[in-house]
């Protein structure tokens, strides 16, 4: 059984010299998850020692990694319709102090912005003219090619905190906010580039016949068509391949953000 006298007593052995008999006591540790946190970061915190300091930074590092993978499958599992879930569990282990309820209101604070000026009436291309201006007219995001490479924004809480992103992050604020709306708008993955599709309403996960048109995020929303996509991977050299032109899903679209920021991070 697992109890918190037998946590405080592998506390102590972290310091055990030995390799073969530190990978037992590392493991047993890390089974406590969460509740084995506070202490490794206390300790570091006292910690004057590199070694030691290198042991419990790693042992922080692998239980909190484990707890985002348990996270991000049981959100794939139950709620992968919902893109916001995902962006805060990654950016809260990137940024751990950030003012996440602050965050959270800033984003339902544009959503019910864009939710006043819609209406049953009005035309996809009207609804995306509508959410365009509330998104980078009157809460000022914009693309900044500067922001590529910098793993930092990559991430919502930066996004929301500088309105500076680059066409991930522009794109997947977009689609959490369309969401909200029951707007039926998709990422698509394409080659050192993300873009947005508006699908019809469909009962089904939508497909490339069901695109209506595409949208720029990382250009204020500029609507495009499959001719602009064409031309985009020509000058790539890159062959048109169906998944430039069909709506992801949102696992699909948490993976390329992954991808991104191993590239960036090494």
């Amino acid at each position: 059984m697992k109890t918190a006298k037998t946590l405080d007593s592998l506390m102590l052995l972290t310091e055990e010299q030995d390799e073969h008999l530190f990978i037992n006591i590392a493991n047993a540790i890390i089974s406590y998850g969460d509740k084995a946190l506070p202490l490794l970061k206390e300790k570091l915190e006292k910690s004057k020692d590199a070694f030691l300091q290198h042991r419990l930074e790693s042992l922080i590092d692998t239980i909190e990694h484990k707890n985002i993978i348990n996270k991000l499958k049981s959100w794939r599992e139950k709620r992968e319709h919902d893109l916001m879930e995902p962006c805060f569990i990654l950016a809260k282990y990137h940024f751990p102090n950030a003012d996440w309820s602050w965050l959270g209101f800033k984003i339902m604070m544009i959503i019910e912005q864009a939710e006043r000026e819609m209406n049953q009436e009005l035309t996809p291309l009207e609804q995306v003219k509508i959410l365009n201006h509330i998104i980078y007219d009157v809460n000022k995001f914009k693309g900044d090619i500067n922001t590529i490479n910098n793993p930092d924004f990559y991430f919502i809480n930066t996004l929301l905190q500088t309105h500076i992103g680059n066409p991930l992050s522009l794109g997947m604020l977009y689609c959490i906010i369309a969401e909200r709306l029951d707007m039926p708008i998709y990422g698509i993955d394409l080659p050192n580039h993300f873009i947005l599709a508006f699908c019809k309403k469909t009962d089904y996960f939508p497909q490339i016949d069901d695109v209506l048109f595409y949208i720029n995020p990382f250009n204020r929303g500029n609507v495009l068509t499959k001719k602009d996509i064409r031309n985009y991977l020509n000058e790539l050299n890159v062959s048109h391949e169906l998944k430039y032109f069909e709506p992801s899903k949102n696992t699909n679209i948490i993976k390329k953000l992954f991808k991104v920021l191993r590239n960036l991070e090494g």
